[in-house]
């Protein structure tokens, strides 16, 4: 039995277009029937991932990964999507991923771009992939550009509106259908039932003097909601307090974004990018203002005062910090983050402070989540301690030297691949010069003469991938070989500085669980630990 698997991606700008997962893959299942393609579908075997071509590799989408992961187990012979924008939108990481799929025996198939592994030189699906990449930043170019001239036209230029505001087309029928009679664009914006809770947050920001953190909390506690029910986070005051949409202004382009891919952690990293003021779109006076202009004004005041007060030479870096990332809290499920915090002696002397704070109760308030903070030297220092007898386990019973010829193995491997490499590109084009002259033959010598060609291709490629898998059994004592490393290096120069444990514990350990005063569970990458 034959399983055909399904990759479905969406995109929130192709949805609007009605190019939905659901139809991705009602005809990516109609397609194979039309195309009498042997496999049978099953919905285990459908995978979706939500839009994020841009912001995540393919390896971290969730879907992906149980796509590979399945193919691992040998449940899966062909795999189907509808593109390859749909696949992955980085040329390198299309390229790459269907090498892997193909390596394992797998058909991948393109329905846009007619490709079928089993039929089309891997060269082709490079080629498409570098056009789909190309097209799709021009696309989005496109995009940006028309934003721009929405949002000086008086239109909201994004999906989602700030709270307090509507889209007039998204507003009750009947009030929706009197503002556009008296001239009111559909896409502008309208005050709805949420512009109190925003004069709410003006009102204790400015006349109470109470700070963000204490905003958070007075809401949650007097049952205040967002837009979309959820409790206020210390984020949504920040971004209500500088907003100018609330003074009838559309503001856009203040930002652009980037995703780079982190080497160390194996993911893309957004990165902020602010634009000069110069370069923004600002329209004024575009729709009814929810804030007067007088106590905006007074608001942001506030803000550049506070950053003025607190400002310091050099910026407390919380992502650089040994646990980050790594640390849940066993209360709720969130991920703990590290803060620091400056105490003053009598003498004057200053005394640094490190903790982690529960990422739930920091942004909502304690009444959300109850877990305490606890000392960050303190516990890095004792998942040292924990990980270094680990590592002496393991290095007790590896002692033996039985990847001594690991490295000459592995230049011999490459070798023979570098060899099957150069066979492979002389019939393939052995295959494409008979192509571009089958006129020359009569069908049954041009079909016995291309069918010897992919019957040697197969053979190579099978080579290849024999020789490939046994590459990969070495990098398994490759990773013998890194701890026993790494237990040396702990034995001589144990990590102190917050870089060194970072590097050690990001190397080692996925997850760790602290819940009320302990740790009650540590996930490590490396199974052999």
């Amino acid at each position: 039995m034959k399983f055909g698997a399904i990759y479905a991606r969406s995109s929130l700008g192709k949805e609007k277009q009605g190019d939905t997962v659901e139809h991705q893959i009602d005809m990516i299942k109609e397609f194979a029937k039309r195309e009498k393609i042997d496999v049978i579908f099953d919905e285990q075997f459908i995978y979706e991932d939500e839009d994020s071509g841009y912001k995540t590799t393919l390896l971290q989408r969730p879907a992906m990964r149980r796509l590979l992961g399945d193919i691992e187990k040998g449940l899966i012979h062909t795999v189907f999507f509808k593109g390859i924008s749909r696949f992955a939108r980085d040329s390198g990481e299309s390229i790459t991923t269907a090498k892997r799929l193909t390596n394992k025996g797998v058909r991948v198939i393109s329905m846009e771009e007619n490709y079928d592994s089993d039929r089309d030189d891997p060269t082709i699906f490079q080629i498409f992939s570098v056009m789909a990449e190309n097209e799709s930043r021009k696309t989005s170019i496109r995009v940006s550009l028309g934003n721009k001239q929405r949002a000086r036209n008086g239109d909201w230029p994004g999906t989602t509106t700030p709270l307090g505001l509507t889209k007039v087309k998204d507003l009750p029928e009947e009030l929706s259908k009197a503002l556009i009679e008296q001239g009111r664009r559909k896409h502008s914006l309208h005050p709805d039932d949420f512009a109190p809770t925003v004069q709410k947050i003006f009102h204790l920001y400015v006349k109470e003097n109470l700070g963000r953190k204490r905003i958070v909390s007075w809401l949650n506690d007097h049952g205040y909601k967002t837009n979309r029910g959820k409790l206020f986070q210390e984020k949504h005051i920040v971004d209500i307090l500088s907003n100018e949409a609330y003074i009838g202004n559309i503001v856009y382009g203040k930002t652009r974004y980037n995703y780079v891919e982190d080497d160390e952690l194996n993911k893309k990293i957004q990165q902020t990018v602010r634009l000069d003021e110069e370069d923004w779109v600002r329209a004024e006076n575009k729709h009814p203002a929810i804030i007067d202009k007088e106590l905006f004004d007074q608001a942001q005041k506030k803000i550049q005062e506070a950053k003025q007060r607190h400002a310091h030479p050099k910026k407390f870096n919380a992502a650089k910090h040994p646990l980050t990332g790594l640390l849940k809290c066993g209360l709720c499920g969130g991920n703990m983050i590290c803060q620091k915090r400056t105490n003053k002696k009598k003498d004057g002397t200053k005394l640094e402070y490190r903790y982690y704070v529960c990422s739930t109760y920091h942004k909502q308030g304690r009444n959300v989540c109850p877990q305490a903070n606890v000392n960050a030297d303190h516990l890095e220092d004792e998942l040292l301690e924990f990980v270094e007898k680990k590592l002496k386990v393991f290095v007790n019973l590896n002692m033996n030297d039985r990847v001594k010829e690991k490295d000459q193995k592995q230049q011999e491997i490459n070798k023979d691949i570098h060899q099957i490499d150069i066979m492979l590109k002389k019939k393939v084009h052995a295959s494409k010069t008979l192509l571009e002259s089958r006129e020359f033959y009569d069908i049954e010598t041009f079909i016995e003469l291309n069918k010897e060609i992919q019957e040697e291709i197969k053979k190579l490629r099978d080579q290849k991938a024999n020789l490939e898998d046994a590459r990969q059994s070495l990098n398994n004592n490759n990773a013998k070989l890194e701890l026993m490393d790494l237990y040396k290096d702990f034995q001589k120069n144990k990590p102190t500085d917050i870089d060194h444990k970072r590097r050690v514990f990001h190397k080692l350990i996925e997850s760790v669980v602290f819940k009320e005063e302990t740790v009650t569970e540590i996930n490590f990458y490396n199974t052999l630990l």
